[in-house]
C-alpha cells in the first residue's frame, strides 16, 4: 500500500537502471559515514590505549632496568662480604663507594651480620642505625626472617625509614661457605629513597599526562596491596603492565589524567568530511549513471581483461607475500620511489602516508650504516649496476631491524633509467648469528671459570692451611694473654679460662671449669644491675662492655674492664660466650685520687680567691681615708716642705695602691676572670696619655722622651685601649724608672700588610740585662737581680701581667737587651679596623670639682674614717648628707628621710650593701640613685651590685673628683629617673 501510493515518477526513476547506481550510493554512503564514526571512535580508544601502553612500557623498562641494575650492583657486593665475613667498616666504605659510583637510586648500604647492623654506608647521617637489630625491631622483624628463612631477595617497602622519610629497601641473604658447611652469615640492605626512585624512572612529574598507580607491595604482585597512585586506578580500566622483579612483581596500571575520552576530538571535523565525500561521490554517481547504458559494452571487456589481470596479479601477490618480500622501484632522475604493501609493513609506515622521499629514507637508516648504504646506492645508480647491502633501520620506538636489499637496473620502453629491488627483514638470521656468537663467547667464559675455579680450590687449601697454623697461634695468644680470658656454655657455666685468669682472681682452671663468673667473683658491692644487663646480653647474644667490681679467691676487690662476645648458631642461639677481663684495679685508684685531689685544688682556688677579696677589701678601705686625707691637704694652704710630705703620702699610697691592683690582675688572669673590654679609640691619645704620665719624672731625671708615629697607621681602632694603656704604663714606666740618663724611644708602627697588627718598641739607654736574665724576665715576683730591686723597687709583677694581657688580646712581648746599653721592649697586639666614625664628645675635666645642685644624700658606711672623708668630700656643696653605721640602718632611714642618692657600701654589719639596696628597691616609695662604694675590686663584685639594683659602681679609694663627677651626672638626669619607674631586684 505505501508502495502503491508513491508518485508514479519516483517509481519510473527506480525502475530505470540509470539512477540505481546514485542511489547505491548514497545508501553505502550513509552506511560508511556511520561505520566511519565508529571506526573512528574504535581507533581514538584504541590510538589511545596504544599511546598509553607506550608510555607506561616505557615506564615498566626504567623501573625494571633500575631496579635490576641496584640489585645486581648489590649483589656483587653481597658476594665479596660472602669471602670477607670480617669485613670492616673502612674497607665496607670503600666497596659500598665503588658499588654505588654511576646512576643509581639506592641511598644507603647497611650490612647486618647476626641481623644487627654494624656496617653502614655512608656512615655520616646513619649513626642511628648502627646497632639495629632486626630481631628487636617489630616493623622490619618480619622482612628480615623473611629473606633469612627463604634465601632469597626481599624487596620490601615502601616503609618509613630510621634516618628519615620513606624508601624500599633491598635485603639479601649473604651465607658464608658451602655445602654442609654454608651457613647463614647475616642480611645486606640498600636504602632506596622513594621520591629518588620515582623521579629517576619518570613516575613522578611524567610528561605524559599520565595517572601511575602501582601494586603489589612487597613485591607480591596484582594480589598485593597499592602503594603508589590514585586509589581509584583500577577501577578505570587501566592498562595493566607486569613490572618483574628479581624476586616477585608489581602491577602498573595507567590511563590518560582524567580518565578516558569518550567522544573523539576529529568527530565533527570527519562527519563534515564524510559529507563532502558524499556529495563529491553520488553526484558524479548520478552523472555517470546516464552514460552507464552506453557504456556497458567497453565495460564487458574492460572485465575480462581485468579478470586476467586480477588472477595474474594474484598469483603474484600470493608469491611475494610467501617470500615476505617487499618491493620497490626508483626513478634514477626524478628520484620518484614506489613502494609496495609489504615494504610499508617491513618500515612500519602506514601505506595512505606513500614512501618515503630519498632524504627522508636516509634518516631511518642506522647512523652506523648510513654513508655506506648511500656510497653504495648512488654508485650502482651511476654505473647502472646491480646493487646489494645488508643494513639497519631504526623504527620510531627506538627498536632496530635488519634489513637485506638487493636491486637491478632497467630502462622502460620510453627510455628511462630505472632501478627495481627487494627487502626483506632478516633480523631474525642476524639474530641467529649473534647468539651463536654469544654462546661461542659464554663457553669460552665458562672454560676460563673453570680454570679460574681450580686454582681458587687450590688457594683455598692454602689458605685452610694458613688458617689451622694461624688458630695455633691465636689459641697460644689466649692461652699466655695478659687479659683475662674466660668461655663459657649458653648456660653461663665455665668452660674454659686461661692462665691470666688463675694469676689474677687465685682461682685455678679446676676451681672455675664449672661455676659461673658470679659465683666466683661476685662480692657485696658488686653493682647488680651491670650483672643483670651483663647476663641480658649474654642471654640475647649481644656483645656487651662495661666496668665491673669483682673480688678475688682471698676477698681483696678488683675491678675488671669486661668484654662479652656471645657466639651464636645459625638459628640465633647462644653457643658460646667469650668473655676478656682487664685488670683496672690501679687505674680506679689513680681516678680516685685525681678526683680528691680536683676536689682539694677547687676548694684551695676558691680559698685564695676569698683571701685576695678580703686582703683588697681590708687594704683599700684604710687606704681610701689615707688617700682621700692627702689629697685634701694636697687642696690646703700649705708651706713648701709640708706640700713636699703630702705628695711624700700621695705616692707611696699610689704605689701601694698599685701593688695591690697588680696582685688582684695576676689573680684574676690565673683564674681566667680577667675581662677585656673592646671598643672604639683614638690610637694616638691612648699612647700619649700613657707616656704623659712619665713626662714629669723624665724631665726631672733628665731624660729625654720621645713618642714617634710611623705612616699609614689608622686614627682610631677597636680594640681594649684601657689594657693597652696598662700594657704601655708599665713598659715606659720600667723605661724611666731603670734609665738614670739618657733618651727613651716609644716607636708605633703596623705589622707589613695589616694596619690593625700594631706594633709599639719601647728602647731606652738604662742599665740592660743579660740574656739569661731576659729569659726570667716575664715570670711573675722575678727582676733582674736582687741589687735591682734594693735600688729601684718593685715587685716583680709589672712585666707578668702585661705579657698575660698580650696573650689574651692575641698578642706577645718580647725583649731585646745588652748589660750596660739598654733594652728594647716590643709589643705586638691584634686590634680591629674602628666600627664607627669618631662623634664629638664633650671632656670630662676630673682635675675640678664640679658644683652640684641641691640635694639629700645618704651615706651608709661601717668605717668611721671613710664616712669622715665623704663628709670632708661633700663640704661646700649644697647636699644635706645623712650617715648610717650599717646596712639595717640605712633601710630605716631611707623610710624616714627618702633620700635622693644613696652612696652604699658593700660589706657592713647587720645587713650588707646588697640586701639592703634589694630591700630599698622593694619598698613602696620613689626611688633613689643608689651608688656602691667598696673596696671589693672584682667585676662579679661589680656585676653583684648591678644585679641587685645599683645605679652605679665606685671603687674605693674614692677620689673626690670622680665622686662629685658621678653625682653631678645623676643628678642632671633626675628628672629622666623620676619619669621612668626603676627596676627591683
Amino acid at each position: 500500500m505505501a508502495v502503491s501510493k508513491l508518485p508514479a515518477r519516483w517509481l519510473r526513476a527506480f525502475s530505470n537502471r540509470t539512477y540505481l547506481p546514485a542511489l547505491l550510493a548514497l545508501a553505502v554512503v550513509c552506511a560508511a559515514g556511520f561505520y566511519a564514526e565508529q571506526q573512528n571512535a574504535t581507533i581514538h580508544h584504541q590510538s589511545e590505549r596504544a599511546r598509553v601502553q607506550q608510555e607506561a612500557g616505557m615506564l615498566k623498562s626504567r623501573l625494571e632496568g633500575q631496579v635490576n641494575g641496584d640489585y645486581q650492583r648489590l649483589r656483587g657486593l653481597a658476594a665479596m662480604l660472602a669471602t670477607e665475613p670480617d669485613m670492616q667498616q673502612a674497607r665496607f666504605s670503600r666497596m659500598a663507594a665503588q658499588v654505588l659510583e654511576g646512576k643509581t637510586a639506592i641511598r644507603h648500604i647497611a650490612a647486618a651480620p647476626g641481623l644487627v647492623v654494624s656496617l653502614v654506608y655512608p656512615v655520616k647521617g646513619n649513626e642511628p642505625v648502627i646497632g639495629l637489630d632486626y630481631n628487636q625491631n617489630a616493623a622490619q622483624r618480619a622482612a628480615a626472617h623473611r629473606v633469612r628463612d627463604s634465601g632469597d631477595m626481599v624487596l620490601a617497602g615502601p616503609v618509613n625509614l630510621v634516618q628519615g622519610g620513606s624508601g624500599f629497601i633491598y635485603r639479601l641473604p649473604i651465607f658464608t661457605g658451602s655445602g654442609t658447611d654454608r651457613q647463614f652469615w647475616g642480611i645486606l640492605s640498600a636504602v632506596v629513597a622513594t621520591g629518588t626512585l620515582y623521579t629517576e624512572t619518570g613516575i613522578h612529574g611524567n610528561k605524559g599526562g599520565l595517572e601511575i598507580a602501582l601494586t603489589g607491595q612487597d613485591g607480591t604482585g596484582p594480589s598485593g596491596r597499592q602503594f603508589f597512585g590514585v586509589p581509584d586506578m583500577l577501577t578505570g580500566d587501566p592498562v595493566l603492565l607486569d613490572i618483574n622483579l628479581p624476586v616477585g612483581s608489581w602491577k602498573l596500571a595507567a590511563r590518560p589524567r582524567g580518565g578516558w575520552q569518550s567522544i573523539p576530538g576529529n568527530l565533527w571535523k570527519l562527519r563534515l568530511g564524510l559529507l563532502a565525500a558524499a556529495a563529491l561521490v553520488v553526484f558524479p554517481t548520478f552523472l555517470a549513471g546516464r552514460l552507464s547504458a552506453a557504456r556497458q559494452t567497453v565495460i564487458g571487456q574492460l572485465r575480462r581483461r581485468e579478470a586476467e589481470l586480477e588472477a595474474v596479479s594474484r598469483r603474484l601477490e600470493i608469491a611475494v607475500k610467501t617470500s615476505r618480500v617487499g618491493i620497490w622501484e626508483c626513478d634514477t632522475v626524478s628520484q620518484k620511489v614506489s613502494w609496495d604493501s609489504r615494504m610499508h609493513e617491513l618500515y612500519c609506515l602506514p601505506v595512505q602516508h606513500g614512501p618515503p622521499e630519498g632524504a627522508e629514507w636516509m634518516a631511518m637508516l642506522h647512523p652506523g650504516d648510513r654513508d655506506r648504504v648511500a656510497k653504495a646506492l648512488q654508485s650502482a645508480e651511476r654505473d647502472k649496476t646491480h646493487f646489494a647491502s645488508d643494513f639497519r633501520i631504526v623504527l620510531e620506538d627506538g627498536t632496530f631491524k635488519h634489513i637485506r636489499a638487493l636491486a637491478s637496473p632497467f630502462t622502460d620502453a620510453q627510455g628511462r633509467d630505472w632501478m627495481i629491488g627487494v627487502n626483506w627483514n632478516v633480523s631474525e638470521d642476524v639474530h641467529l648469528r649473534e647468539e651463536l656468537i654469544r654462546a661461542n663467547q659464554t663457553l669460552s667464559e665458562r672454560n676460563s671459570e673453570l680454570k679460574h675455579g681450580k686454582r681458587a680450590l687450590e688457594d683455598a687449601h692454602a689458605e685452610l692451611q694458613k688458617q689451622q697454623a694461624e688458630l695455633h697461634r691465636l689459641s697460644l695468644v689466649a692461652k699466655h694473654a695478659s687479659d683475662s680470658i674466660i668461655l663459657t656454655d649458653a648456660e653461663r657455666q665455665i668452660l674454659w679460662v686461661n692462665e691470666a685468669f688463675t694469676r689474677v682472681t687465685g682461682y685455678a682452671a679446676s676451681e672455675a671449669i664449672g661455676r659461673t663468673p658470679s659465683e666466683l667473683l661476685d662480692g657485696p658491692d658488686t653493682d647488680l644491675g651491670v650483672i643483670r644487663e651483663m647476663n641480658r646480653h649474654k642471654d640475647l647474644g649481644i656483645r656487651y662492655h662495661n666496668e665491673v667490681l669483682t673480688y678475688t679467691k682471698s676477698g681483696e676487690e678488683a675491678w675488671f674492664d669486661t668484654n662479652i662476645v656471645p657466639v651464636t648458631r645459625e638459628d640465633g642461639t647462644v653457643d658460646l660466650i667469650i668473655g676478656i677481663e682487664r685488670d683496672i684495679t690501679h687505674s680506679k685508684l689513680r681516678e680516685r685520687e685525681l678526683a680528691e685531689a680536683k676536689v682539694a685544688a677547687e676548694q684551695a682556688d676558691r680559698a685564695k680567691t676569698e683571701f685576695l677579696a678580703n686582703m683588697s677589701h681590708e687594704i683599700r678601705t684604710p687606704m681610701n681615708g689615707i688617700i682621700g686625707m692627702a689629697d685634701l691637704l694636697a687642696d690646703a694652704e700649705l708651706s713648701l716642705d709640708e706640700q713636699q710630705n703630702v705628695e711624700t703620702i700621695r705616692s707611696s699610697a699610689q704605689a701601694l695602691l698599685k701593688i695591690i691592683n697588680d696582685i688582684l690582675d695576676l689573680s684574676r688572669l690565673e683564674a681566667g676572670k680577667f675581662s677585656i673590654t673592646e671598643e672604639d679609640f683614638d690610637l694616638r691619645d691612648c699612647i700619649g696619655s700613657a707616656a704623659g704620665l712619665f713626662r714629669p719624672k723624665a724631665l726631672e731625671k733628665g731624660l729625654s722622651l720621645q713618642v714617634s708615629y710611623a705612616d699609614g697607621l689608622p686614627e682610631r681602632l677597636h680594640g681594649d685601649d684601657g689594657r693597652l694603656r696598662q700594657i704601655l704604663v708599665n713598659l715606659i714606666g720600667n723605661a724611666v724608672k731603670f734609665t738614670p740618663q739618657g733618651r727613651i724611644d716609644v716607636r708605633v708602627s703596623h705589622a707589613d700588610g695589616n694596619p690593625c697588627r700594631l706594633i709599639a718598641e719601647v728602647e731606652d739607654s738604662g742599665i740592660g740585662i743579660s740574656d739569661s736574665q731576659a729569659r726570667h724576665i716575664f715570670d711573675r715576683f722575678t727582676q733582674a737581680d736582687a741589687a735591682t730591686t734594693k735600688e729601684f723597687g718593685g715587685t716583680g709583677l709589672g712585666l707578668t701581667i702585661s705579657s698575660m694581657l698580650a696573650k689574651r688580646m692575641g698578642g706577645s712581648i718580647s725583649v731585646k737587651s745588652d748589660p750596660g746599653q739598654g733594652s728594647c721592649f716590643r709589643l705586638e697586639l691584634q686590634m680591629s679596623p674602628a666600627r664607627q666614625a669618631p662623634s664629638p664628645a664633650a671632656e670630662f675635666l676630673l682635675d675640678t670639682a664640679p658644683q652640684i645642685r641641691p640635694c639629700k644624700v645618704l651615706l651608709a658606711e661601717d668605717n668611721q674614717t671613710n664616712r669622715l672623708l665623704i663628709r670632708k668630700f661633700l663640704r661646700g656643696q649644697p647636699v644635706e648628707l645623712a650617715e648610717a653605721g650599717n646596712g639595717r640602718a640605712a633601710v630605716d632611714m631611707f623610710k624616714e628621710q627618702q633620700p635622693d642618692i644613696i652612696l652604699m657600701d658593700m660589706s657592713m654589719p647587720e645587713l650588707d650593701g646588697i640586701a639592703a639596696t634589694r630591700e630599698i628597691r622593694n619598698l613602696p616609695f620613689p626611688q633613689p640613685v643608689i651608688i656602691a662604694l667598696t673596696a671589693n675590686a672584682f667585676s662579679s663584685d661589680r656585676q653583684a651590685c648591678l644585679d641587685a639594683g645599683m645605679d652605679h659602681f665606685l671603687a674605693k679609694p674614692v677620689k673626690k673628683a670622680v665622686l662629685l663627677h658621678t653625682l653631678a651626672s645623676f643628678l642632671t638626669d633626675t628628672a629622666a629617673l623620676e619619669t621612668q619607674p626603676r627596676a627591683r631586684a
